[in-house]
């Protein structure tokens, strides 16, 4: 249970479940602005984001100890004050660097995916979020101003309900990529069943920011039939890259695929946007997790 006087953002919410079983940490932020809002940020990070106290106990991660989990958050809550904040902490850390998002996609000991048809990724989105509301309702009343408290979840409002801005960086864009895989199940195999209808409709955006990982192809979805299918849904993409995924000499098939996925949505007529930040700069590790400070919210 959470305890009352630890609502303070960034708050840390721990073993929050969602489909069957399965179960995450979240860290939440509330919207700066005091007014109630209807939108939430989901984040799916990268490989060595984690808690800032397990990052400070390995010997390279603490190098970028600026970029943990709950530093994001309060990142994340800057650049989008009107929005709640969820930052979704994978299943587990192999190796206590790599991010394995087992609970949305299947995925081997360094979280290179294995993408099938349907994970249930949105089904345990959704009740993740579910579960996330109650969570912090019941543990938010009363509190001091300031905290976390009901003034940001009016009767009635859930997470669940909010129009739902998706991003992911680095390997957290496998979850994204497994979305589309499960949009397109939903879509076109499984037609008459609406159950997933709601929350898929209510994805407004999704952000890649310089995906990628340690498998050697799908780093970037390039399938016409689910790139299509993704754009009769109407969600604005976002692309954000960096010299580091898109001009490395070792993985060629980064540069690739990112080029046909945003070309094909182009040619599709999908509202899709692409920068390429720090471009003529050497590319680095750094170079990559700044893309994170970088991007900026959409101003559709």
């Amino acid at each position: 249970m959470l305890k009352a006087e630890s609502l303070s953002c960034p708050l840390r919410v721990v073993q929050v479940k969602g489909f069957e079983g399965r179960a995450n940490d979240v860290i939440y932020c509330h919207p700066l602005d005091k007014e109630p809002h209807s939108s939430a940020v989901i984040y799916f990070g990268g490989d060595v984001q984690d808690y800032p106290e397990n990052m400070d106990h390995h010997r390279d991660n603490k190098n970028y100890m600026k970029w943990n989990l709950e530093n994001m958050a309060l990142l994340l809550q800057s650049k989008f004050p009107y929005s709640h904040i969820v930052v979704i902490k994978p299943s587990r850390m192999e190796f206590k660097a790599f991010s394995c998002f087992d609970n949305f996609v299947r995925c081997n000991n360094c979280g290179a995916p294995v993408h099938i048809p349907t994970h249930q990724a949105l089904q345990h989105l959704e009740q993740l979020l579910q579960t996330l509301t109650n969570r912090i309702k019941d543990a938010a009343q009363p509190l001091r101003e300031g905290s976390c408290n009901n003034s940001f979840f009016p009767n009635g409002f859930s997470l669940d309900k909010a129009e739902l801005q998706l991003i992911g960086f680095s390997k957290g864009c496998v979850v994204l990529n497994q979305f589309l895989y499960e949009f397109h199940y939903l879509k076109t195999l499984t037609p008459e069943d609406e159950s997933m209808t709601s929350i898929v409709s209510r994805i407004t955006d999704m952000y890649w920011l310089d995906g990628g990982h340690a498998g050697g192809k799908n780093t970037w979805i390039t399938s016409r039939s689910l790139l299509e299918t993704l754009t009769r849904l109407g969600i604005r993409i976002h692309i954000h890259v960096t010299p580091y995924q898109v001009t490395d000499e070792r993985r060629p098939w980064i540069r690739k695929e990112e080029k046909a996925f945003g070309d094909l949505l182009k040619r599709l007529g999908a509202p899709v946007e692409r920068t390429v930040h720090f471009e003529n700069q050497m590319a680095n590790l750094y170079m990559h997790f700044n893309v994170l400070s970088a991007f900026k919210q959409s101003s559709e």
